[in-house]
């Protein structure tokens, strides 16, 4: 499990320059150890230095694609905004999301103002995405393949933005993905300025 949130954004930016510079998203296992030792993120994150690389491996290879499929993404004309329902304030019956096991995603209501999924699905509809908040990855690819999208806005851990790295590419879609900044199954984050960026 990791948490972000103490490392900057500009740190995020670094990497993902630092990576084109030397080609990193080539050969991640060779340069990986170095930049987790340049940037510290095995001490900001309290990662051991394996999760650390492995962690700096899955966020390059995610701002890659993302590099590669924006120009695709930017004329897309019908995009989804998949959100994680462990970004919920509250992941019991105080959140008063509606759940719907057709689509399956969670309706949020808007019970908690200061709720990352409210404010992420108010982001998205003031974007025009049809936005979902779905309860795991495999929801992704049935609620895709059934809306028939063609551009889409992940927001998960680095795990499960590379496994959907090849569901897009399997269904010719591209997306763009947003890494969450502290993961599990509970509690997790994400940077709302880093999705309204990528929106």
């Amino acid at each position: 499990m990791y948490d972000l949130t103490q490392l900057p954004q500009s740190a995020f930016r670094q990497l993902l320059e630092t990576a084109l510079e030397t080609g990193l998203h080539k050969v991640l296992s060779r340069n990986a150890q170095r930049l987790v030792k340049i940037l510290k993120i095995d001490q900001i994150t309290g990662l051991n230095l394996a999760e650390a690389i492995t962690l700096v491996e899955d966020l390059i290879e995610v701002l890659h694609a993302n590099n590669l499929q924006r120009e695709r993404f930017e004329k897309a004309e019908r995009k989804a905004l998949l959100l994680p329902h462990c970004v919920r304030s509250h992941m019991d019956r105080q959140c008063m999301a509606d759940f719907n096991p057709e689509v399956p995603t969670y309706n949020c209501n808007g019970c908690q103002m200061d709720c990352l999924v409210n404010k992420a699905v108010t982001l998205g509809n003031e974007r025009g995405y049809d936005v979902y908040v779905i309860p795991g990855g495999s929801c992704a690819e049935k609620i895709l393949r059934a809306k028939k999208y063609n551009g889409v806005v992940g927001v998960a851990c680095g795990s499960e933005l590379k496994m959907a790295l090849g569901l897009l590419k399997k269904l010719d879609i591209p997306g763009q993905g947003v890494l969450l900044t502290k993961n599990g199954c509970a509690k997790t984050n994400l940077n709302l300025k880093t999705l309204e960026q990528i929106l």
